[in-house]
């Protein structure tokens, strides 16, 4: 997906769909505008990706190494021979078959109303002509049943670090809200699982990442996403023990259960925290955007809450069961030897 965000005065809603509708419908292209907007990508790359001690490798590298299907595995932020490559006809083209009122979803959050939204929307997007979108990948991809582990050089890290991943299921299958409280229950907080047992229990983490749907965040989702936990963790410690100690913990929650007191407490901090982004009225449109997006309706947002509190001490049972080592993509990034 790609999100066009606006910011602005109630006042100003009629002019900011007016130029919304106006970039859908008559894009200006040209050579110079591509050569620049190259160049904000290529150096978004060099300070998000290069300039990083370890290459972003949890976003760039480690879902090549967990899924199959080129959609879910390459590169979002693609590399500088394709980018060079990009020309005007490829931009063009791509605009032409995504950018379409049929393939877009407009949601406006604010002080104003329903009908006044409406019918400015329809006068200035109405007359913008639907484009026949090109059929959707299929995106789904069954666990994973062999392991992988690869352990690879970072020149400019100073301590090791490592991220590892499984293959989740679609969104509407029974596992995926308890999944979401997983990764809040095991990486959010100090009072988290993983940390309680690898920072401050074994004293062999450093720091700690991670949860369901990591790259869009929250419920909303298509086809194929990844459960994510990146540690940070001492030079004296192999990543094979880190591994083991992430697998102790997850089956302590499948033997063990949650207790009834921190489930309550972790279902409050993710209901928080959901609300919390739901206050500024950006957050409450972009959410309301991809509940219509990926759910079709946008009232899916009104039974998030529900099916957070629904979770249940058996249902986390059964979600951390696919966190299954057999199941398990990882990528260890250590110094050079002889690194200080």
């Amino acid at each position: 997906m790609t999100i066009y965000v606006v910011d602005a005065p109630s006042s100003a809603l009629e002019r900011v769909l007016f130029l919304e509708a106006d970039r859908m419908s008559a894009l200006a292209f040209a050579q110079e505008s591509l050569d620049n907007q190259r160049d904000v990508v290529k150096e978004e790359i060099l300070v998000n990706v290069q300039n990083d001690p370890y290459g972003l490798f949890e976003y760039g590298e480690l879902p090549q190494a967990l899924f199959d299907k080129w959609e879910n595995a390459h590169d979002g932020y693609g590399d500088f021979h394709d980018l060079d490559e990009a020309t005007l006809g490829d931009v063009e083209s791509f605009f032409s078959a995504f950018y379409r009122p049929n393939n877009a979803i407009l949601a406006v959050a604010g002080d104003v109303t329903a009908s006044d939204v409406f019918a400015k929307a329809e006068v200035l997007f109405g007359g913008i002509p639907a484009g026949t979108l090109q059929a959707r990948p299929d995106l789904t991809e069954p666990k994973r049943t062999s392991p992988v582990l690869l352990v690879k050089e970072a020149p400019l890290a100073r301590t090791p670090a490592l991220a590892m991943a499984w293959r989740m299921p679609e969104p509407t299958h029974a596992d995926a809200i308890p999944l979401l409280v997983l990764g809040e229950l095991l990486h959010n907080g100090r009072a988290s699982r993983l940390y309680g047992g690898l920072v401050e229990g074994r004293q062999i983490a450093t720091d700690l990442s991670g949860g369901f749907n990591p790259f869009q965040g929250g419920a909303w989702y298509d086809g194929a996403t990844l459960f994510l936990s990146r540690i940070g963790f001492r030079r004296d410690v192999s990543e094979i023990a880190v591994l083991e100690a992430f697998d102790e913990e997850v089956a302590r929650i499948v033997r063990d259960g949650v207790g009834e007191a921190e489930l309550a407490r972790m279902k409050t901090k993710v209901l928080t925290d959901w609300y919390a982004g739901l206050e500024p009225r950006l957050g409450l449109a972009v959410e309301l955007a991809q509940a219509a997006a990926f759910a079709g309706s946008p009232a899916a947002l009104l039974d998030l809450p529900r099916q957070i509190d629904s979770v249940t001490d058996e249902d986390l049972r059964r979600a951390a069961g696919w966190l299954e080592p057999g199941a398990r993509a990882a990528i260890a990034k250590v110094p050079p030897k002889g690194a200080e």
